[in-house]
């Protein structure tokens, strides 16, 4: 991560936010805690900026405990390459589909929601009550199952 890399989050730390933290295995200590507060409720523009504010909460912070966390953040969704928190999704669109010779198919019509969750009933992942949410963080594209 380059220190001039910006990042602009206004958001409350919520649950949710708290319970992906989690289930991607990152305990919540009180240093990631005041890291991720200030993130959500700063206009910190880079690391550095992030770690001089929350050494005023925990003075022994260390500059490499702030890059790790961002890093580990973006690794499971929560914020994006942006910085920006997972909390405002952005719902990614299905772009063009084409044929084995290049020809463009006409997709007017198809969700990428919808064919997502095909597959997902097709392999056996959900039952076709189920719902899904789909999100875009960073590159990658994240899946919510939401059961009925």
């Amino acid at each position: 991560m380059d220190d001039n890399e910006k990042f602009n989050v206004n958001s409350q730390l919520t649950d949710a936010t708290l319970r992906k933290l989690e289930a991607g295995g990152l305990r919540m200590t009180v240093q990631r805690r005041h890291i991720i507060e200030i993130l959500t409720s700063s206009q910190c523009t880079s690391p550095k900026e992030l770690w001089y504010e929350a050494k005023q909460y925990v003075p022994d912070l260390g500059i490499a405990t702030v890059y790790r966390l961002i890093n580990r953040l973006e690794q499971i969704g929560v914020i994006s390459k942006t910085r920006n928190l997972g909390m405002q999704n952005v719902e990614p669109v299905l772009g063009s589909v084409t044929d084995a010779g290049g020809r463009k198919l006409n997709i007017s019509s198809l969700k990428l929601t919808d064919i997502v969750k095909q597959g997902m009933i097709a392999k056996g992942l959900i039952s076709s009550q189920s719902d899904i949410d789909l999100s875009l963080v960073g590159e990658k594209v994240n899946v919510v199952i939401k059961h009925s």
